[in-house]
């Protein structure tokens, strides 16, 4: 009898320490999962800008921009001149958007994975007491980054558009004054991250 209950305490002292160990972490793991839900969020935010449309709007971008640029001989008023300005310098702002769109939420569902990973292993207390700090401060200043990124970037691509639906009109007529009231035809571009200038 005494054997027996000695084995229940040894199995009930395990199993409160086991439990002790992994309501270490709570405030934490509600943390992490606060901060997957976060990002999950960015990630839904930063999809309502259609990349189809963003492609288009580049394509048209491409081809007038680089018709403009090879057949525009004559002096423009100032506004116009405006105009094609920012409409010319949006090429590089777009598809620089449509080359780092995969890797941005690649990024996003990989921190997303590792959040969910670090949370479920917390609350399983399979993470050394050492280790588990390094991970949590390493998985959050990830997420933040990423959040930050997907905010950023969502609000850009939406301020550029915006800025090609004003100046594209200007643009079409420029063309068509110089290809006899007709506009080219679409080019594709390649999607091709272009350098900063300095």
């Amino acid at each position: 009898m005494k054997l027996i209950f000695l084995c229940l305490t040894i199995i009930g002292i395990s199993l409160f320490s086991s439990c002790k160990h992994t309501h270490t972490y709570d405030k934490f793991v509600k943390e992490l999962d606060s901060l997957k839900v976060v990002v999950e969020q960015s990630v839904i935010n930063f999809k309502t800008v259609d990349s189809t449309a963003c492609y288009n709007a580049y394509s048209k971008q491409f081809t007038y921009a680089s018709y403009i640029n090879v057949n525009l001989k004559d002096t423009v008023s100032r506004s116009v001149a405006n105009d094609l300005q920012t409409f010319y310098m949006l090429g590089r702002n777009m598809v620089n958007y449509l080359a780092m769109r995969p890797v941005w939420l690649a990024e996003a569902q990989k921190s997303i994975n590792q959040l969910t990973n670090l949370s479920h292993d917390l609350k399983n207390g399979s993470v050394e007491d050492e280790e588990a700090i390094e991970f949590i401060g390493e998985e959050k200043k990830e997420a933040e980054k990423i959040i930050g990124e997907l905010k950023e970037n969502t609000e850009a691509i939406r301020e550029q558009m915006e800025q090609f639906t004003k100046t594209l009109p200007t643009a079409e007529l420029t063309v068509k004054k110089l290809n006899n009231d007709a506009l080219p035809e679409l080019v594709k571009p390649e999607i091709k991250a272009q350098k900063e200038m300095d």
